[in-house]
């Protein structure tokens, strides 16, 4: 029997190759990780490719009949480049956009910057709108940026005064020839001419004998014709401006069965209204 028993010899070596093996196969999957990775922002950065459109100032206000401006920036995104074409939309009634230029280059990570000039009729709707404003490329990219244009009413002083032409009876109607005067220095457009029948003035006679005449014995019919009516400095009148006779107002004095005499030689008086616009 041998009371010296035999050196065995370590594995040593068995577990160093199997720790090997397993370093190199957890730096072979993070690699197939990173180069994952590395794809997907490849991919991300490519879908993005575009533009950013934006507006500034965000909001004018103006009187009708002026102009606002407004200074519209693309940028590219994600590496776009192209042409870039503009369009305004949801403007009031009234208010037109230009662009200058109407279209702008980028390049990858560039911006540029174009104007828009919106102009205002003196008519243009007195409102607070919302537009917005949108570039687009040739490829179909488009991005959108909002805006609000406010527009004020503009108000002129003019008078009104009016000259009957013939005298009224029962059952007859004349036409009020309007005359209008704007002291301003500049034309001025009118609109919303309205008569009304403020008062009957009887003869002392009538007061005297007590017969009755009152507003309820006339009736009126409006101004009838187009708007706006353009207003020059100075005084004239619808005869003047060529509106036909047929659209003046026309004061009425109705027939009735009740008696009337206490309107034989009475004055009306009447009280007129209207707007005037212009810058």
């Amino acid at each position: 029997m041998n009371d010296h028993p035999e050196p065995v010899t370590p594995v040593h070596r068995v577990r160093g190759a199997a720790r090997v093996f397993f370093l190199a196969l957890v730096v072979i999957l993070a690699s197939v990780g990173v180069l994952a990775v590395a794809g997907g922002q490849v991919n991300a950065a490519k879908a993005q490719a575009g533009i950013a459109v934006t507006l500034s100032p965000s909001s004018r206000t103006v009187d009708q009949g002026q102009s606002a401006s407004y200074t519209v920036a693309a940028t590219s995104t994600g590496g776009f480049s192209g042409s870039v074409t503009f369009a305004v939309s949801g403007l009031p009634a009234g208010a037109t956009g230009n662009w200058s230029p109407a279209a702008v280059t980028l390049g990858a990570g560039s911006t540029a910057q174009t104007t828009l000039t919106v102009s205002t009729a003196t008519t243009a709707s007195a409102i607070k709108s919302d537009f917005t404003v949108t570039g687009t490329s040739g490829n179909n990219r488009s991005n959108t940026a909002p805006g609000q244009l406010h527009v004020r009413e503009v108000k002129r002083e003019f008078t009104i005064s009016g000259s009957l032409s013939g005298m009224l009876a029962p059952g007859i109607a004349r036409p009020l020839n309007l005359q209008l005067s704007n002291p301003n220095a500049k034309t001025i457009t009118v609109s919303n001419l309205s008569v009304g029948l403020a008062e009957v003035i009887r003869t002392p006679a009538a007061v005297a004998a007590n017969l009755p005449c009152t507003a309820a014995d006339y009736t009126i019919s409006q101004y009838s014709g187009g708007y706006p009516i353009t207003l020059p400095s100075g005084s004239t009148s619808l005869s003047l401006l060529g509106v036909p006779q047929a659209q003046w107002p026309q004061i009425r004095m109705l027939d009735t069965p009740l008696l009337q005499d206490g309107c034989k030689g009475a004055t009306l008086r009447f009280i007129y209204s209207g707007t005037g616009q212009g810058n």
